[in-house]
């Protein structure tokens, strides 16, 4: 079985570098987006990349919500504009799932 994260929609705060704070809520269009983007650069999966996966979140939401202008690119916004990007729910990334079956333990 393939290493198949379950991806969900996380919540991320955001501190810029001119140290403008925000939140936004991720929802499906910018997963699409993300998949989209990491096809086309052949991007390491969620699991094996949390941290871009994450700011990649940030910048689709953020763009998306007006807390960033669509002007700026995500190289702009991963490299030099985005300080620190943590998801206040306590969700990092995706789990990876485990494809081997759990051990039974007959103790």
């Amino acid at each position: 079985m393939a290493d198949r994260p379950t991806l969900n929609n996380p919540r991320v705060h955001v501190v810029m570098a001119d140290g403008a704070e925000w939140d936004a809520q991720s929802i499906n269009p910018d997963l699409l987006r993300y998949e989209r983007t990491a096809a086309k650069y052949k991007w390491p999966g969620p699991s094996s990349s949390p941290v871009t996966w994450l700011t990649f979140m940030a910048w689709a939401a953020g763009t998306r919500e007006g807390h960033i202008p669509p002007s700026m690119t995500w190289e702009q916004f991963s490299r030099t504009e985005c300080v620190d990007v943590t998801n206040p729910d306590g969700k990092a990334a995706p789990p990876a799932v485990d494809p081997t079956d759990p051990e039974v333990d007959t103790d």
